[in-house]
């Protein structure tokens, strides 16, 4: 395989729910330069069984190591892309042109990361069959937003080696690096054609709404933040 453009980094713990199904939408994409590393934090279901079906790169880290921006920043460490792709263990794209869409922002020089909306249909895989939803958007377009997600986003490699994401946060490291970015001067897109679904609720996980009071102390946290400044990361970068 020649050099990749986009290194996919999914951190994973017991997704054998739908880890089969993220990867199977991936490798059904129409932009096909990409690898894939999996940042695995003690499974004990069948996600590594799951994976090995797939040519992707496994990486092992402890559970009591785990932490959300650890986990990523040694994905990213490892990955040969310029562009990184980050998504979770159960998020589906919308459609299979999905990354050669998203690709399409970084045309721009001035955008160091993308992010997109998300649904939490309890089940996502089902209704992406229908295909029409591919062409339902209520979202607007947003330019320098915070609110990145990793349940699925594209930053750039280089982006990341100035501020990668902060190991001393509990949560919230997308939000974070999104406000470093654009205190920096540079644009982080909400694409609304960049969606995907992302469920909680089928993993017996507290949905999203039940998470906002501990998301929204996290980031009025990082809003004090005196900016530009550096990260804290154990990975080599």
């Amino acid at each position: 395989m020649k050099k990749p453009k986009v290194s996919f980094v999914i951190r994973t713990k017991n997704e054998a729910r739908f880890i089969g199904k993220v990867l199977k939408y991936l490798y059904k994409q129409t932009f096909q330069n990409f690898e894939v590393i999996i940042v695995d934090s003690g499974s004990t279901d069948k996600t590594l069984e799951i994976v090995k079906k797939f040519p992707v790169k496994v990486i092992k880290i402890k559970p009591k190591d785990f932490n959300f921006s650890y986990s990523l920043n040694l994905g990213i460490s490892k990955a040969k892309g310029e562009i990184i792709g980050i998504i979770s263990g159960h998020t589906i794209p919308i459609s299979n042109n999905w990354l050669e869409g998203g690709l399409k922002n970084f045309k721009d020089k001035n955008v160091a990361g993308i992010t997109g909306c998300s649904s939490e249909n309890p089940f996502p895989y089902l209704w992406r069959v229908l295909g029409a939803l591919d062409f339902i958007s209520f979202d607007k377009r947003i330019e320098f937003t915070k609110r990145m997600t990793n349940t699925h986003a594209l930053i750039r490699k280089n982006m990341w080696e100035l501020y990668p994401f902060d190991e001393k946060l509990p949560g919230a490291e997308d939000y974070d690096w999104a406000s470093e970015m654009i205190a920096r001067g540079y644009n982080v897109i909400r694409d609304n054609k960049f969606r995907a679904f992302h469920s909680h609720i089928v993993l017996g996980r507290r949905p999203n709404v039940l998470r906002r009071k501990m998301w929204g102390e996290w980031v009025r946290a990082i809003d004090k933040r005196k900016r530009p400044r550096k990260s804290f990361s154990k990975v080599k970068i």
